[in-house]
This record gives structure tokens, C-alpha cells and sequence, in this order.
């Protein structure tokens, strides 16, 4: 049974949320690549939702931002 509250996990949320974040602290791709040690094209994929960060990537992400691994994985 779903439920309205029920948030879905699915990789266009993270790129989503991974894209705004960066912009709201106003770094560069190539910055935040360089800030969680990945190549620029990878955070690419990661927004884009090509790919999942690791969960090792998303912690690296989460303290950099001062966020949780909640504010990264759900939905808006």
C-alpha cells in the first residue's frame, strides 16, 4: 500500500539534489569535484542522474555541506 508521505529513492533525486546544493553554496563542478576527490565529468553523471555516488562519495558530500544523508537521498 502506498502513501502520499512516501518518499521514493531514485538517482534524478540525488543528481537533483546533489545539482541544487552546489548551487546553493555556489561552487564550480570542477570546485566540487575537486572537494569530494572525483573528476568534474562524474559529478556530471551524478546530477544528470547517469550515476549513484557511492555511499563513501555521499558522506564525503554530506559533510562538506553540512547536511544529512536524508537532505541527499529523498525527494523534494
Amino acid at each position: 500500500m502506498t502513501n502520499e508521505n512516501t518518499k521514493t529513492l531514485s538517482v534524478e533525486n540525488i543528481g537533483g539534489n546533489l545539482l541544487r546544493l552546489r548551487k546553493e553554496h555556489k561552487l564550480s563542478r570542477e570546485k566540487f569535484a575537486e572537494l569530494i576527490d572525483v573528476s568534474s565529468r562524474i559529478v556530471y553523471d551524478y546530477e544528470d542522474g547517469f550515476k549513484t555516488p557511492s555511499l563513501d562519495t555521499l558522506v564525503r558530500i554530506a559533510n562538506l555541506y553540512g547536511v544529512t544523508l536524508d537532505d541527499i537521498l529523498r525527494s523534494a
